[in-house]
């Protein structure tokens, strides 16, 4: 599957806003997701994403500062909204759709890798 693809399906789940737009927020959005990787993870989870999908993640796992750090879900999906400068709806359903179109983009194992590396509340992002 191809970044637009992926960014395509995204949009589904947000068909209010432009799909430009949803491309740009997507990475922007794996990229912050990726800040609570260690690069071991974030360099395997990448390796089941398409090319600008994995550079976001291979980007925001290279930041070691938030590395693990325990984050709870609002305070998470407030930092996307921030980044992306979308309206808190929209940061909200952006988010879960890109974790939701990642979960089914990577095989189990990634998957699993994915949730065991996260902080606990993260990883609820990844369930249907």
């Amino acid at each position: 599957m191809q970044t637009e693809s992926l960014t395509a399906a995204v949009h589904n789940s947000v068909p209010e806003m432009d799909a430009a737009r949803v491309s740009q927020c997507t990475l922007i959005a794996l990229d912050a997701i990726a800040e609570h990787l260690d690069a071991e993870a974030g360099e395997y989870i990448a390796n089941g994403l398409p090319d600008e999908a994995a550079r976001a993640i291979r980007s925001g796992a290279r930041r070691t500062d938030t590395t693990g750090q325990s984050i709870k879900l609002g305070p998470f999906i407030d930092k996307v909204r921030t980044r992306t400068e979308l309206p808190p709806e929209h940061a909200e359903a952006l988010t879960y759709a890109v974790a939701i179109t990642v979960a089914h983009m990577l095989d189990a194992e990634r998957v699993k890798k994915l949730g065991q590396a996260l902080p606990k509340e993260l990883d609820r992002l990844f369930q249907d």
